[in-house]
């Protein structure tokens, strides 16, 4: 297949348990390059209370590489402090000037250091890392990508690591990062069982193993929270509530204003301010107008939130039962004691929803969730935890 209608080309996974199987992947093409953005010390942030700031900013990043190559589906995953994309390089050049452009306003707006970097699938392969790729259809025509292999992990350790030669410098002349789009007007979403648990999980063994360990752990997790896994998401119609003025309006306005003063912030959040009216006049009341209903849009955000993914490493946000949590976490425990896996955990009362709205008519809008307070990020610490007590 062409190597810039790759991802599109592929074939659509409609199961989530299918996203587990390995055979289910295809190989990236020998020109294409997985770009990696995080926010640095995104800890020391979140302790400073900027885990919306953190999340915006990592959302921002898949949106302005989107708008920067309109026309080529690309696969990218929301880590909660930054995001993973893999494309062409033919369009490398776009890409970072997108990410470079997010950099800008990231510390402009909220005085965080945004790393970017880019590693060629064709380094990795020769060094013995592949990067295979599949299509998951959350809804509708909405399609995420899922990254399997070890190169995308590989390549954000390349990236990560102290002097790396694979990071994009920084350019203070890169324009305005095109962010449109991007908004986060939703209320945080309290969970319905008991508490958010956000998880990553890493199998420690290869090939066909790991992909036998991920299904059987999968399932294994839905046996002990008594659910199946379409009630995990904590994306629910009864739990998205909005309030005028949004609470967000800062921070939406400020990843709006680019690398503007008082005056861009001003008119972003004069705009956000009379498009938000709309909104909250027609969630609160559930009034439909010619080409929206407002009750439909809510029931089509809930297929459309990626709150389970893959991209070498098992990525949740569950709303999981209060009681089994303990449950959980003490099986989890136990497989890493035994040397099957790393993994992290974050318990919340409630989910952040980041939204992605390209076209309402249309509804083409993806929704990233994460853990509130923190989420992936601290789940991320004890996972790194438990990769250095590994020597790894």
């Amino acid at each position: 297949m062409p190597s810039e209608t790759f991802f599109a080309d592929l074939p659509a996974l409609t199961d989530f348990e299918a996203v587990l199987d390995s055979r289910n992947y295809h190989s990236l093409p020998e020109d294409w390059m997985i770009f990696v953005a995080d926010v640095r010390n995104s800890t020391e942030a979140l302790q400073r209370g900027l885990y919306r700031a953190v999340n915006m900013v990592g959302a921002a990043c898949i949106v302005a590489v989107l708008n920067g190559c309109r026309g080529t589906v690309l696969p990218f995953v929301f880590g909660g402090d930054g995001a993973t994309v893999a494309a062409p390089a033919a369009l490398a050049s776009a890409i970072e000037e997108a990410l470079q452009g997010v950099a800008i306003m990231a510390a402009k707006q909220f005085d965080l250091e945004l790393r970017i970097g880019r590693v060629p699938v064709s380094e990795l392969r020769a060094a013995g890392f592949n990067v295979e790729a599949a299509k998951y259809r959350v809804a509708g025509s909405v399609e995420l990508g899922m990254l399997g292999g070890t190169g995308v992990l590989e390549a954000e350790r390349r990236i990560k690591s102290p002097g790396s030669a694979w990071l994009i410098p920084q350019n203070e002349q890169a324009p305005n990062a095109d962010v449109s789009g991007l908004s986060c007007r939703w209320e945080p979403l309290q969970s319905e069982h008991g508490e958010i648990l956000t998880l990553l999980v890493q199998s420690r063994l290869q090939g066909a193993e790991a992909d036998r360990y991920y299904q059987q752990c999968y399932a294994r997790l839905l046996t002990l929270t008594g659910l199946p896994g379409e009630r995990l998401n904590p994306v629910r119609v009864q739990a998205m509530h909005t309030r005028w003025p949004p609470k967000t309006l800062g921070l939406e306005s400020r990843a709006h204003a680019g690398r503007g003063g008082w005056r861009a912030r001003f008119w972003a959040a004069a705009g956000t301010l009379a498009h938000s009216l709309g909104g909250a006049l027609l969630f609160n009341t559930g009034l439909a107008v010619p080409g929206f209903n407002p009750r439909r849009y809510q029931k089509a955000s809930v297929p459309r939130s990626d709150f389970r993914k893959f991209d070498g490493l098992l990525r949740m946000v569950l709303d999981i039962p209060a009681a089994k949590i303990p449950v959980v976490l003490e099986f989890l425990e136990a497989e890493h004691r035994r040397g099957a896996i790393f993994y992290g955990a974050h318990r919340s009362d409630s989910a952040l929803m980041t939204c992605v709205v390209f076209s309402l008519r249309q509804e083409s809008h993806v929704h990233f969730i994460d853990g509130n307070d923190g989420g992936y990020a601290l789940a991320a610490l004890q996972f790194k935890q438990q990769l250095k007590a590994a020597g790894l």
